[in-house]
């Protein structure tokens, strides 16, 4: 097995890359200085040079890229490939690239765009893509844990993050704060799937 899959980096690298092309194009159109950044509120509260923007974020996506499949080919390296894992995870970034640098240059261009439902949008779509993909993965049993411990657990987080999810969806009909009551959530989320796992593997021991 091969320690580091160039083909997927490379596909997904280029994907990263793509908005380049849209920039270029609206360069003309495009102001000196971009929003990079946004208040709950929707508020620009951080610029940008127009070249960073166009050039630079989509280089340091492919960069975070290239270290988010880093992560995963050493660990199916290890443990063996999980294959619906692999492609949910390694296309999340190439795909957040695309839309996020379509909806900064919109902005830029004076599209009528809410940032904060645009984004809680994208999360919500995130979570229940990866919560509806969790319970469907394969199993590997070099990780000491067997198959139907490692299946209770993979459905429990893929509820939970179905339902953060739903909540994020809901919070674009609510005011701002719905959308920070959200992201406060992604805490207790996280230490409520770690509580778990972590009892679900002491049963077993």
């Amino acid at each position: 097995m091969k320690l580091f899959k160039w083909r997927i980096f490379a596909v997904t690298s280029i994907v990263c890359l793509l908005p380049i092309l849209l920039g270029i194009a609206l360069w003309n159109e495009l102001p000196d200085k971009m929003a990079i950044h946004f208040d709950l509120y929707g508020n620009a509260d951080n610029f940008a040079s127009k070249g960073f923007v166009v050039f630079g974020l989509p280089v340091l996506m492919v960069a975070l890229q290239a270290f988010c499949c880093f992560i995963n080919d050493i660990n199916a390296y290890k443990h063996g490939t999980r294959k619906k894992l692999e492609t949910v995870t390694k296309w999340i970034i190439p795909c957040l690239t695309v839309v996020l640098q379509i909806v900064t240059l919109g902005y830029s261009l004076g599209w009528n765009l809410d940032i904060r439902k645009t984004v809680a949008f994208i999360i919500g779509v995130i979570f229940l893509v990866i919560g509806n993909y969790l319970p469907k993965f394969d199993y590997i049993k070099n990780y000491d844990l067997d198959t139907e411990k490692a299946r209770k657990i993979n459905r429990f987080i893929g509820y939970e993050t179905v339902l953060m999810g739903i909540l994020f969806f809901i919070s674009i009909f609510l005011p701002p704060v719905g959308t920070a009551v959200c992201v406060g959530l992604l805490i207790p989320y996280a230490v409520i799937s770690g509580a778990y796992t972590i009892l679900t593997v002491r049963k077993q021991s």
